[in-house]
């Protein structure tokens, strides 16, 4: 949706009050002019004709002259050539402006009885009309000046409205996000301000008693996720000790050891990132060929279904990228696992120096799914609306080292989907 100025938009309106307000009085000073001329042609002329009827005496034609006002009788038959020219064809009934030469008068022509005929009422508003070209001239340019003003004044109107409006603005973009954040000041002088500010500062109450909760349960969650695996690791420790097991078992035994370290450090991790610490955990030297093989083998361990249908694609023999190998393998793990699970044919794993590229031939990614999956953002600005909780993870994983994801193709022909192993700005 385009976004608009609220100052030009405020500034806008006051701009168009003022032209509305000039229009409306042009238009109502032109309707008084009107109203005049109507008046004195519908009144006045009238009342002068009914007088000259009956200063009518005889059937011939007669003239008077009394100031403005001119009035002609000519009898039925006489010809019109003993009107002045500019009574030459007028009907009876009419009544409008004549203009001639540099005269400009109100006409009525009306019928006698006795003596039968036509009467000529006109009367001289030369002087009106003059006044009234040079009252529309003063108004136009009133009009333009007022206008212009009212440019001026809205601008200076807007920007003195919006001045408090603007304070609380900057106020909470100054806001930032943390465990404990400073509240809006309550001086605004108007008190829908006030309202706004007290509003947003219960808002920041809410959310820091939310974080605090947060903070707590994943503090509480640590302790009883690491319980249960020292218990299975010691447990296996014991197994081992006892030297009673077979071959078989032994390598059974192994399995499980790595799936419980494997799931240790993912823990771990999780809980990290639950816990918003932002900074990198453990940098070091990792092998993504080596580390993406091993990754294969406990995958074929862990589902016999998954035998045979990953085919790696490594560019050379070791790709060593200095990063943290516990999100390294979460992420990788869960991307395979990912497409393994959307498709019953096989999955292909390209590794460059730079990327690494997923290629499944499944049905393809949802829409909510393709809409969570974009280039790497601000966790505080990322919407977490997956359905897939592997998907997730690998967001998580992949915001924390500073890698890119994107979904490069999607469709009823499969998922490629690109990891840009070089780190994003951040």
């Amino acid at each position: 949706m385009k976004q608009h100025s609220l100052s030009r938009r405020l500034s806008a309106t006051l701009f168009g009050i003022v032209v509305i307000t000039t229009t409306v009085s042009m238009v109502a000073v032109e309707l008084f002019v009107n109203d005049v001329e109507d008046t004195i042609r519908g009144l006045e002329l009238k009342l002068d004709a009914e007088y000259f009827k009956e200063q009518i005496t005889e059937s011939s034609f007669q003239s008077w002259k009394t100031g403005r006002i001119e009035a002609y009788f000519l009898p039925s038959g006489a010809p019109e050539s003993l009107l002045p020219q500019h009574l030459h064809d007028r009907p009876v009934g009419y009544s409008d402006e004549i203009e001639f030469d540099d005269w400009t008068k109100i006409l009525n022509v009306e019928t006698t009885i006795k003596p039968p005929g036509r009467l000529y009422v006109s009367e001289d508003i030369t002087i009106m009309e003059n006044r009234e070209a040079v009252i529309q001239i003063v108004l136009l340019v009133l009009a333009a000046g007022l206008m212009f003003l009212g440019l001026f004044v809205s601008g200076i109107a807007s920007s003195y409205l919006l001045k408090p409006l603007r304070a609380l603005t900057h106020d909470v973009q100054s806001t930032e996000p943390g465990v404990s954040m400073q509240r809006l000041s309550r001086d605004y002088r108007d008190r829908e301000f006030d309202q706004i500010a007290d509003a947003f500062n219960r808002f920041l109450s809410a959310m820091e008693t939310v974080v605090e909760r947060e903070k707590s349960f994943v503090k509480l969650a640590s302790h009883e996720f690491r319980t249960p695996l020292a218990v299975i690791m010691g447990a296996l420790d014991v197994l081992e000790q006892r030297k009673t097991l077979s071959e078989a078992d032994q390598k059974t035994l192994g399995r499980i050891r790595r799936s419980t370290r494997t799931m240790r450090e993912d823990t771990e991790m999780l809980l990290r990132i639950a816990r918003g610490e932002q900074d990198r955990d453990n940098p070091t030297n990792i092998d993504i060929v080596a580390t993406t093989r091993e990754l294969l083998v406990d995958l074929k361990d862990l589902n016999p279904a998954f035998n045979g249908r990953t085919v790696l694609h490594p560019q050379k023999d070791r790709v060593v990228l200095r990063s943290d190998p516990a999100l390294v393998r979460m992420i990788i793990r869960n991307l395979v696992q990912n497409a393994l699970g959307h498709t019953n044919g096989s999955v292909d794993i390209f590794i460059t120096d730079h990327r690494i590229r997923i290629q499944d031939f499944g049905k393809g990614l949802s829409t909510s799914a393709m809409e969570a999956i974009s280039t790497v953002v601000a966790p505080e600005t990322r919407k977490l609306h997956q359905s897939s909780f592997g998907l997730l993870i690998v967001q998580l994983a992949c915001e924390r080292i500073h890698w890119g994801l994107q979904v490069e193709k999607t469709d009823s022909e499969g998922t490629v989907i690109v990891i840009d192993t070089q780190d994003l700005p951040h």
